[in-house]
């Protein structure tokens, strides 16, 4: 019987399980993130981005990427790095977010953010080996 492993299944198979954890804590704070920015709590969104922020700075970078293979070390750098991009990008969002009083540039603020979470989140599902909305869609579509 052969077994042909995608890249998400190399994924999967190779992170450690430290690191499968942080990245699922990581989805799960995006998650909340992007319920947040849905109902339009600005005081939940700050909170919310501060603590997800702190988890990248502090738990994900600092992930030891040493023992992974080459190939995988490698993509999850490549990851790593358009994370923290993504990130920065957000953080931007969020002051324009804060500073905006008119309605309608409110609500373009708020679809900013929710695009980058979207963004973000599909990063962090890539890493754990799971499909993304996008791929589901280009599957059964």
């Amino acid at each position: 019987m052969l077994i042909i492993y995608t890249n998400f299944d190399l994924f999967t198979l190779m992170l450690p399980k430290e690191h499968n954890q942080q990245y699922q804590k990581l989805s799960q704070l995006l998650n909340q993130l992007q319920k947040n920015v849905v109902e339009r709590e600005l005081a939940k969104i700050l909170a919310t981005n501060q603590e997800v922020q702190q988890l990248f700075e502090t738990q994900i970078i600092n992930l030891d990427n040493s023992g992974l293979d080459q190939p995988i070390a490698s993509q999850v750098q490549s990851y790593l790095t358009e994370i923290h991009k993504q990130f920065r990008l957000l953080n931007v969002d969020v002051s324009f977010l804060q500073a905006s009083r008119n309605p309608q540039t409110t609500q373009t603020r708020l679809a900013n953010i929710s695009d980058r979470l979207e963004i973000l989140k599909g990063y962090c599902l890539s890493i754990l080996g799971q499909p993304t909305s996008k791929q589901n869609q280009e599957e059964t579509g």
